[in-house]
């Protein structure tokens, strides 16, 4: 798929602001973090500051189409948003900083099992889970 694809399967208004930040996680394969995003953004838009990064941001990942990767403060295009649900499992390789996305129905159905029988109320319900990719292991 190429990012113009990409971008024409979101179901939400794309302004030009939101094309250059989907666009920057797009080229860049692994998770990138706000300053970085600011920086490559601040090459064609001057004005550009970190509120308006994070918003944006915040605005993506309330839509299911960039992730938060919390455990290393980065960003990431959701690989599937069509499929999105809150609860997914990030596999995030220490090596590369691949990220693979992984739904999970059972999993999805256990965590708000689990948060429900708890009266635990959740901001995010995605794993995260660091190790080693295939390919990084296979060098290893």
């Amino acid at each position: 798929m190429n990012f113009k694809t990409y971008i024409e399967q979101l179901e939400i208004k794309i302004t030009p602001l939101r094309q250059s930040i989907l666009s920057i996680l797009w080229k860049n394969k692994s998770p990138v973090k706000a300053y970085t995003i600011l920086e490559q953004l601040s090459k064609t838009k001057q004005n550009a500051k970190p509120p308006t990064v994070y918003r944006v941001l915040d605005f993506l990942i309330g839509n299911g189409i960039v992730h938060k990767i919390s455990s290393i403060q980065s960003y990431t295009l959701c690989q599937k948003p069509q499929e999105h649900t809150d609860s997914e499992l990030l596999m995030i390789c220490n090596r590369c900083s691949q990220v693979t996305e992984v739904i999970e129905p059972v999993m999805t159905a256990l965590i708000e099992k689990l948060t429900t029988e708890n009266h635990f109320v959740t901001k995010e319900k995605s794993i995260e889970i660091t190790g080693l990719c295939s390919r990084c292991y296979s060098l290893k």
